[in-house]
């Protein structure tokens, strides 16, 4: 009985001893990527040191550029045992995501990032509602990741693009439109862009926001569907006139060109006719002017001679003709007469 006493104190023993013992502290670190900037926040400390911890200079201070960091820890008590508590972190390391974003806000749902209708929604002067696309990318220098955490220590850049930078685009772009009717901010869009621009991206870079890229796409997007299907007519009637101007002119350029190829054939003609009456006048001049040469009469003798002599046949003719009116000689001509037959 003794000897069961005894097993059973030292069981209760040994487990109150395996009880009263601290849980194993281990080690605990902390990744940081490339893309990020970390920075470590003592949770105790001087009340004062605590308070400067709401300055930009003192996050600036706690910035790390080490890629894992070694998190320490104590021991709190929570119980009269020596074994009653935890394991705490002493120290809180926030990390900043450096990386770009991009946001493409529209009206679509099968457009922009979003499939909600997120699109720039502002008035005319007129009082014409409509939207347009608009796009925009920021990210975070390495310098600036202190002054981004100060100004939002629980924020993420996706999320503030989703809500104040597309606010800030949002109440500029309104702000400018008011300035026009709707037909003259058809020819607004750069003004537009170059007003919004020209506000957004020193309003979040005094954040620590770098705005890259910020731009429309698309064209307006009418509250009223039917001062879109009017605009749509008036385009198709513009495009209508000019295609009817296009088909004009061509008409015109092609009439101009039957012209000028009447005109280049009648002056063809006309060419050729005077090349052919200046030939049978030069022609005409030259056998006016031949005849009037002797040696022309008496080359035209030897061609007939010639002719004459090709064609003989050996055989004289029994009469010779000559004739003078000027008693000089003159051409003769030899001719076989018909021989008169006797009658029987």
């Amino acid at each position: 009985m003794k000897k069961m006493m005894s097993w059973t104190l030292v069981v209760v023993l040994g487990g109150i001893s395996l009880m009263g013992c601290r849980p194993y502290k281990g080690e605990k670190f902390e990744e940081v990527q490339n893309h990020e900037t970390a920075f470590v926040i003592p949770f105790e400390g001087d009340l004062d040191k605590q308070q400067k911890l709401k300055s930009l200079e003192s996050l600036q201070a706690y910035q790390v550029a080490i890629k894992r960091i070694d998190i320490p820890r104590r021991w709190r008590q929570l119980g009269r045992l020596w074994f009653d508590g935890e394991w705490i972190d002493t120290v809180k390391v926030i990390k900043v995501d450096r990386s770009p974003v991009t946001r493409e806000w529209t009206a679509g749902h099968d457009t922009g990032t979003s499939q909600r209708n997120e699109g720039i929604w502002i008035e005319s002067e007129d009082s014409v509602s409509f939207s347009t696309g608009f796009t925009c990318t920021a990210y975070i220098e390495e310098t600036d990741a202190a002054r981004f955490l100060y100004h939002y220590p629980n924020g993420k850049l996706a999320v503030i693009m989703d809500n104040q930078v597309r606010a800030e685009i949002q109440s500029t772009a309104a702000e400018i439109a008011a300035k026009y009717k709707m037909d003259e901010l058809r020819a607004k869009k750069s003004e537009i862009i170059a007003g919004v621009r020209s506000h957004v991206l020193p309003f979040f870079a005094n954040t620590g926001i770098t705005i890259s890229t910020i731009g429309m796409f698309g064209g307006y997007t009418y509250e009223n569907a039917d001062i879109q299907k009017a605009i749509d007519n008036t385009f198709v009637a513009q495009q209508d006139k000019v295609v009817a101007a296009a088909m004009y002119d061509a008409q015109e350029d092609k009439n101009r060109r039957i012209e000028k190829e009447a005109e280049a054939l009648k002056n063809a003609a006309i060419i050729k006719a005077n090349g052919e009456a200046q030939g049978i006048r030069l022609v005409a001049q030259a056998i006016e002017e031949a005849n009037k040469n002797p040696a022309f009469l008496e080359l035209r003798k030897i061609e007939v001679e010639a002719e004459r002599v090709q064609k003989w046949d050996g055989q004289y003719p029994h009469y010779y003709w000559n004739w003078s009116t000027s008693g000089q000689d003159a051409a003769g001509i030899l001719v076989n007469t018909p021989t008169i037959m006797a009658a029987d």
